[in-house]
């Protein structure tokens, strides 16, 4: 219940950041020659690159990690032994901090959780042998485990790793006995709640793997540079991969990681012709296909979406919140939401992240309603209802049944 009264707190205090979120595609323009890095981004409908840094920040390459902190407007890029803040509005490198490694370990995957407002990782070590859940403060450069065993013996950075924020779990790949593993483990209590065979063909590859806000799942690329790559979904709790695309989105692809749009519902990836390729989520199919132009002596690197998906529209939140007795229960809930008011209930809406009504119903006066949300994707939503002079709203969970999360 805890990290649920977290999860909503942080829910209502992303709102008063609304204004900040603005659905670019950021990521890191490197030089060829020399050591210089400049904030950028790259317009989706193209593939043009636009230097957002007045100047380069004098830094090497080396891309472990990448994540963009949408409140405070930072863009976090880890480059081997150093965490790099980038202001979005100006491309200033506002802070660069030496990560102090745990017992010699090197830090990946990074992704910022929006629920507590923190940075998590793998932290894999030399021999990598030992890899663990990881909090890094993105202040100190301090990198906590957050597990207390290892997770893995092996971590396959070729896949990437994803953040459930609904959930509250952290995923990432490895090997164990020559199959490929989905790995997951909880965000807080840093224990293994998943080891799933991976279920592909020998000699395919899963990856590389990114969370969807809009359904909570995991999507990513299944298939080999021989008979080319699809769009694909991974079941992680038994992993069964579902293939979306009819056809190949590509041949082949760059190890670079990828990002999701959740709105226009689109799963972006750089193929090896540096074609900036956009696969829809819903059909499988291949919708854009842009040659990446980067500016001069420069490649283009570390791409990400800049969203909050759990912040609602003004229209769905600038509402009068006037507690009406208004309960909701279960919550989390899978099925049947239950709903009662001390006033007489005339309209229950609810809202998805988008502010778009998934539910109506008008309750002619009832005190005790019933919504079947079981057609509903998992995510956190927003229950709106009136009763005719006043109105009210709670947010709440919908997950899959049988499912707690972060259990």
């Amino acid at each position: 219940m805890k990290k649920l009264f977290l999860l909503f707190f942080a829910v209502i205090n992303y709102t008063s950041a609304f204004s900040q979120i603005d659905s670019v595609t950021y990521g890191i323009s490197a030089l060829t020659q020399g050591s210089g890095l400049y904030l950028s981004k790259i317009n989706v409908a193209d593939g043009n690159i636009a230097k957002i840094s007045p100047d380069a920040a004098l830094l090497s390459p080396g891309l472990y990690g990448r994540t963009i902190d949408p409140l405070h407007h930072l863009y976090y890029y880890v480059n081997g032994s150093g965490l790099l803040a980038f202001d979005l509005n100006t491309g200033e490198l506002i802070r660069k901090i030496s990560i102090t490694n745990y017992l010699n370990s090197t830090f990946h995957g990074i992704s910022y959780n929006y629920p507590d407002s923190l940075l998590y990782g793998i932290a894999v070590d030399a021999a990598g042998l030992n890899v663990k859940l990881a909090k890094l403060d993105p202040y100190t450069g301090a990198v906590t485990p957050v597990s207390d065993s290892s997770l893995a013996t092996t971590y396959n950075v070729l896949t990437g790793t994803a953040l459930d924020p609904v959930h509250g779990l952290y995923y990432f790949t490895a090997i164990n006995n020559t199959a490929y593993h989905l790995i997951g483990a909880d965000l807080h209590s840093g224990k293994l709640t998943s080891d799933r065979p991976i279920g592909i063909a020998p000699g395919d590859r899963f990856g590389p793997m990114e969370y969807n806000c809009h359904d909570s799942s995991l999507y990513a690329l299944a298939g080999n540079y021989i008979h080319g790559r699809k769009l694909a979904r991974i079941n992680p709790y038994d992993g069964v991969v579902t293939l979306l695309s009819k056809f190949n989105v590509a041949d082949t692809i760059l190890n670079e990681y990828v990002t999701i749009d959740p709105f226009q519902q689109v799963y972006y990836f750089e193929a090896t012709d540096h074609t900036y390729r956009g696969v829809n989520i819903n059909s499988g199919d291949l919708v854009s296909m842009s040659p990446i132009t980067p500016f001069t002596g420069s490649y283009f690197t570390g791409f990400l979406f800049n969203h909050i998906c759990y912040v609602h529209s003004p229209s769905s939140i600038a509402e009068p919140n006037t507690d009406a007795g208004l309960t909701i229960f279960p919550n989390p809930v899978s099925d049947q939401l239950n709903i009662r008011s001390t006033a007489p209930l005339y309209k229950v809406e609810i809202l998805d992240f988008t502010g778009r009504s998934v539910f109506t119903e008008h309750c002619r006066g009832l005190k005790e309603f019933q919504a079947d949300l079981s057609g509903v994707r998992e995510g956190i939503y927003i229950l709106r209802m009136s009763t005719g002079t006043t109105s009210a709203s709670r947010e709440f969970v919908k997950v899959a049944p049988g499912i707690q999360p972060g259990h």
